[in-house]
């Protein structure tokens, strides 16, 4: 069997990272049709609650062809990396100036950046901004411990759209938010976390997921019990069945175009309000690598 690994991970920004709130699910896809398997089938091998530590540890063990989609912010708006003395740098330099950070001193220059969008999120309209909006705190925690993270990945030789490729040759490390890829799939991408039509929403969503992404998950059965009890293990799933897309046609996602300008790409002004001031005659591409970019299925 020719298979290639697919990883999703839903990521946590809680003080304690022993607290079971990042989960990963991996499993593989299949690339070439067999006597057990046809192309592009889907099979998950696990679902679990892991440390950060940990999990930095899997996804650096990864091989060299696997796709990991990671649901949180890649980077920050450009005003803040301008802030933290970065005007003009490209994600990895600023998560080499992020790694020997501490929490505090982030947040502190943080605050004056509140609710700001990065060019990636201008075509999501359902995603939180990386820096600490109304509502979700959490946020800037995610963003501050995930590029922490994503630094000691690229030194590992990972590899990150829509960065260039260059030297390096490991995994790839695509930017996801589960919400806007069931949003993608037509799919209940609110009011699955809580609520009184949660559960309903959850085992819809297990129901109808393979068929509404076009991705054959045979055993996604086998995983119902955690995507119930947890909507950070679905979210996991929901990421990994984006990884397993991205495996079968990167064309099937939204990437960023290096002819078009932030501007020329976005018909919604009033988002457009809330970036970076002189972002918007840049080409979305060239923004993208220093801003990230969510990477969601096309409708």
């Amino acid at each position: 069997m020719a298979e290639r690994t697919i990883v999703g991970v839903d990521f946590s920004g809680a003080e304690d990272e022993r607290s079971g709130k990042t989960w990963i699910t991996k499993g593989f896809i299949e690339t070439e049709d067999s006597l057990e398997l046809k192309k592009g089938t889907v099979i998950l091998l696990s679902c679990q609650s892991v440390p950060r530590k940990k999990l930095a540890e899997k996804l650096k063990a990864l091989p060299s062809d696997a796709i990991a989609a990671l649901d949180f912010p890649f980077s920050v708006p450009i005003a803040f990396a301008e802030h933290i003395g970065h005007p003009g740098s490209e994600m990895p330099v600023l998560w080499q100036s992020v790694a020997p950070m501490q929490l505090n001193k982030f947040e502190s220059k943080a605050k004056e950046f509140k609710g700001m969008l990065r060019v990636g999120d201008l075509h999501c309209t359902n995603a939180q901004p990386s820096l600490k909006p109304e509502g979700a705190p959490v946020m800037i925690k995610m963003t501050f411990r995930g590029m922490q993270m994503l630094h000691s990945l690229r030194q590992a030789g990972c590899r990150v759209p829509p960065l260039d490729d260059g030297e390096y040759n490991g995994a790839t490390l695509v930017e996801v938010f589960p919400g806007a890829v069931l949003r993608a799939f037509q799919l209940p991408y609110n009011g699955y976390k809580g609520g009184s039509k949660a559960f309903d929403n959850r085992r819809r969503i297990l129901k109808e997921l393979p068929k509404s992404s076009g991705v054959n998950v045979i055993n996604l059965r086998d995983f119902s019990e955690e995507a119930m009890f947890s909507d950070d293990a679905l979210d996991s799933i929901v990421a990994a069945v984006a990884a397993a897309k991205w495996a079968m046609d990167e064309s099937a996602f939204k990437r960023p175009s290096g002819t078009l300008t932030v501007e020329e790409s976005c018909p919604d002004t009033r988002r457009l309000q809330r970036i970076s001031p002189g972002i918007k005659s840049m080409k979305q591409l060239d923004a993208a690598k220093r801003e990230g970019w969510i990477y969601v299925p096309k409708k």
